[in-house]
C-alpha cells in the first residue's frame, strides 16, 4: 500500500498502523491477493473490537477457506477507513462484512456508508456499490433494525453455514455471490425479497480462539477462548438467554490443547458466565498446574468458589467483578435474577478471604416496581459491605433497557428526569466512601430506540440522528 500523499488521510493511515504494529499474532497468515477480498468491518472503535473475539474469530473462519479478509474498525474522524492487515482503503473491497454487536453501532454503519457516498437504503444502491452483510447478536433479536439498510442480514452464527458463505464469497462477480447468498438458509433479505431464514448457534468445534494479542484490548495481551456461547439463565432483562439457545459448551480437551499450544501466554476466558461452564473444575485444575495467567468476561456470584477467585488474584487482577442486578431481593426476583441477598453476601465474603480489596458492583435501576424500601435495603446492603473492609467499592448503575425477546419488552424506559431524580437520591444516600457511577441516559436511550426499530423507522431514525 502506497502511503497517503495528503496530511489527514495520512494520519489516519498512521493511527491504524500503530495498532497494528502493536499486535502479537498468534496464527500467523499471509494475507494478499484479490480473490474473495472481504472487508470484516467492527463498527466501533479498536479498543472495544479488539475485546470482541467475533472480530478475530470470523475472519479465521473465512481466512482458512481462502478468502482475503481483511479487518476495519471506526474512528467518527476516520474518511478513508484503512484495513489492519495491508493498510487498503475499504473503497477496494468488494463486499462488506458488518459484525453488529450493539445496537448503538447502527449509527457506526450508517456514518461509514455515507462518508464512502454509499446509499443507506439497500434498495438505492446500483452493482458497482459493494454488497453489504450485516450479522451478529442484534440481528438475533430484531433483523428488521438493519433489514433495508443491508443488502443480506445473517441470522446466527457463521459456523453453521461457513461452507456455503465462503463458496458463495468466492465468485469473482456479484451476481454469482448474490446467488450464492440467496441459497443460504441463514440468509435474510428485504432487497432480494427472500424472507424464509433460519437461525443456528454454532458448536464451538473447533474452539474459538483470537489470532492475535493487543495492549490495547480491555483484555490486555490476552489471547481470548470462547469457552461457552449463550446463557442457561433467564433474566427478564437480557436478551442472551432468549436468543442464544441451546447453549454450547467447549469440549475441555480442546481447551487445554490450545493451552498446551501457548502456555508462555495469558489467555481470556469467554462466556456468559465462568461459573456456568460445566467442566470449570478440570479446566482449573490445568490452569492452576501449569500456572496460567487468565482473565474471565464473566462470573454469577452464586458459582463462585476460593479456588477460582484466589487463581484470578494470582494473575494480578486489582478487583473483581459481580452483578446483583437488583437494588432489592424484590427487584431481583421481579428480574427473574435467580440470586439471593445470602448468595451476594458468601461472594463478597469469599472475595475478601483471597485478598481482594477492591470490588465493583453492577445494578440496573428503572422499574415502575420500584420504592423506597428497595432503595433503602439498596444502601444497607452497601453498609455491611464496607464494614467487610473492602477498601474500595464501585457502584455501577444502569437504566433498564427492556429488549424484544425478553419478558421486558413491553416495558417502557424510565424517562431522563425520572432517571437523574433517582440518581441525585442514590448519590445523598449511598455511603460516603462508596464509589458510584451512573451510565449515559443519553447512550442507553439510543440503544433502547434501536433495539426497537422496524424496517423503514431505521432508515428515518438514521436520517434524523444524522442530520
Amino acid at each position: 500500500m502506497r502511503r497517503p500523499r495528503n496530511e489527514e488521510s495520512f494520519k489516519e493511515y498512521s493511527f491504524v498502523l500503530r495498532y497494528r504494529k502493536d499486535e502479537k499474532m498468534i496464527e500467523k497468515r499471509e494475507i494478499g491477493g484479490n480473490l474473495g477480498r472481504v472487508a470484516l468491518i467492527f463498527p466501533n472503535s479498536y479498543s472495544v473490537a479488539s475485546g470482541s473475539l467475533a472480530w478475530s474469530w470470523i475472519q479465521t473462519l473465512l481466512f482458512r477457506r481462502g478468502l482475503n479478509v481483511q479487518r476495519f474498525f471506526y474512528e467518527k474522524w476516520f474518511r478513508r477507513f484503512y484495513s489492519m492487515e495491508e493498510q487498503i482503503p475499504i473503497d477496494e473491497f468488494p463486499v462488506w462484512l458488518f459484525t453488529f454487536q450493539f445496537e448503538n453501532d447502527l449509527l457506526n454503519i450508517a456514518d461509514i456508508l455515507r462518508k464512502k457516498g454509499i446509499p443507506i437504503a439497500a434498495r438505492e444502491r446500483f452493482s458497482y456499490h459493494p454488497i453489504v452483510i450485516i450479522g451478529g447478536p442484534v440481528t438475533l433479536f430484531n433483523h428488521r433494525i438493519v433489514e433495508e439498510i443491508a443488502d443480506f442480514v445473517f441470522i446466527g452464527d457463521l459456523e453453521c453455514s461457513i461452507e456455503e458463505f465462503t463458496a458463495a464469497l468466492m465468485h469473482n462477480d456479484k451476481e454469482s455471490i448474490v446467488n450464492g447468498l440467496l441459497r443460504i438458509n441463514q440468509i435474510y433479505s428485504s432487497k432480494y425479497n427472500k424472507s424464509e431464514f433460519s437461525n443456528c448457534i454454532g458448536q464451538l468445534q473447533p474452539v474459538p480462539v483470537a489470532h492475535y494479542t493487543t495492549s490495547h484490548s480491555p483484555y490486555k495481551n490476552k489471547v481470548l477462548i470462547e469457552i461457552g456461547r449463550g446463557c442457561i439463565r433467564r433474566c427478564a432483562f437480557c436478551v442472551t438467554g432468549y436468543t442464544k439457545k441451546p447453549v454450547k459448551f467447549a469440549k475441555v480437551d480442546d481447551v487445554i490443547a490450545i493451552l498446551e499450544e501457548n502456555k508462555d501466554k495469558e489467555f481470556g476466558f469467554i462466556s456468559a458466565t465462568i461459573t456456568g461452564y460445566p467442566y470449570l473444575d478440570k479446566l482449573l485444575d490445568y490452569l492452576e498446574n501449569e500456572n496460567i495467567r487468565f482473565s474471565v468476561s464473566s462470573m454469577r456470584v452464586d458459582g463462585l468458589n476460593e479456588r477460582l477467585l484466589r487463581l484470578l488474584k494470582e494473575t494480578d487482577h486489582r478487583s473483581f467483578t459481580i452483578a446483583p442486578e437488583g437494588i432489592s431481593q424484590k427487584m431481583r426476583e421481579i428480574m427473574l435474577k435467580d440470586l439471593s441477598t445470602e448468595q451476594i453476601v458468601r461472594g463478597l465474603e469469599l472475595g475478601n478471604s483471597v485478598g481482594f480489596q477492591h470490588v465493583k458492583l453492577y445494578y440496573i435501576i428503572g422499574l415502575e416496581e420500584e420504592d423506597t424500601s428497595d432503595y433503602e435495603e439498596f444502601y444497607d446492603f452497601l453498609k455491611m459491605v464496607v464494614k467487610m473492609g473492602y477498601k474500595e467499592i464501585t457502584v455501577s448503575i444502569n437504566p433498564l433497557v427492556p429488549k424484544l425477546s425478553t419478558p421486558f419488552s413491553n416495558r417502557r424506559m424510565i424517562e431522563k428526569k425520572e432517571y437523574e431524580e433517582r440518581a441525585t437520591f442514590i448519590r445523598k444516600n449511598i455511603p460516603k466512601s462508596v464509589k458510584v457511577n451512573f451510565e449515559s441516559y443519553k447512550e442507553s436511550r439510543i440503544q433502547y430506540e434501536i433495539s426497537h426499530l422496524k424496517a423503514q423507522e431505521s432508515l428515518d431514525y438514521i436520517n434524523e440522528k444524522l442530520k
